[in-house]
């Protein structure tokens, strides 16, 4: 967890001094700060935060940012003798890039997001049951769990749609799917989002 703040903090600096670099260009640069909360298809909750800069090309844009994803999930399976439940905490810093589809500060309206990233992943991953005691820590009342908390690498596929307003605010609808490489236990390696985010272009 601590990883993941350092490395947010570190991609913030350093999205800061890339768009500096790009100040005194003739390609105009806007940075933006961006919100949202959301959840998978489990109905788990999921939130995000992150700091980007686009690059208007037009009647469309490129969009470089840095994200902090969360998100909470839980599953309840059963193998015919025992109740199971699987619980999976994540966070997840990603780099994404996303283009902006019809997207244009001189003419407000519809545009749609397509975009693809790097990311590293925080899980937490717990497995629990009140009767089946071969899971390996027994529980006070009955039953036995286990837990693996571990980092790993994945990648994010981002679609969604979005609104632009003539203020610089804009809502976006998206749906960010996060692969995972190698997650621990039998964590999921694939933890798909529909996420509603308000942002800010300044």
């Amino acid at each position: 967890m601590r990883k993941l703040f350092c490395l947010f903090a570190a991609g913030i600096i350093c999205l800061g001094l890339s768009a500096l670099a790009y100040a005194d260009s003739q390609t105009p640069v806007n940075i933006g700060m961006r919100g949202g909360l959301g959840m998978d298809l489990s109905g788990g909750l999921a939130y995000g935060l992150g700091g980007n800069y686009a690059i208007d090309l037009g009647a469309s844009a490129a969009e470089l940012g840095l994200h902090l994803y969360g998100g909470s999930y839980t599953e309840t399976t059963n193998n015919g003798f025992h109740d199971y439940t699987e619980k999976t905490n994540l966070f997840v810093f990603s780099f994404l890039a996303n283009y902006l589809i019809n997207y244009s500060t001189a003419n407000p309206g519809l545009f749609f997001v397509s975009g693809a990233g790097l990311a590293g992943v925080s899980v937490e991953w717990t497995e629990s049951s009140p009767t089946d005691t071969s899971l390996g820590t027994l529980l006070p009342g009955g039953g036995s769990s286990q837990s693996v908390d571990a980092f790993a690498a994945g990648s994010v596929i981002n679609l969604g749609i979005g609104y632009l307003f003539e203020n610089g605010l804009d809502m976006r609808l998206e749906t960010p799917m996060i692969f995972i490489f190698g997650g621990p236990g039998k964590s999921a390696s694939f933890v798909p989002a529909i996420t509603l985010t308000g942002g800010y272009r300044f």
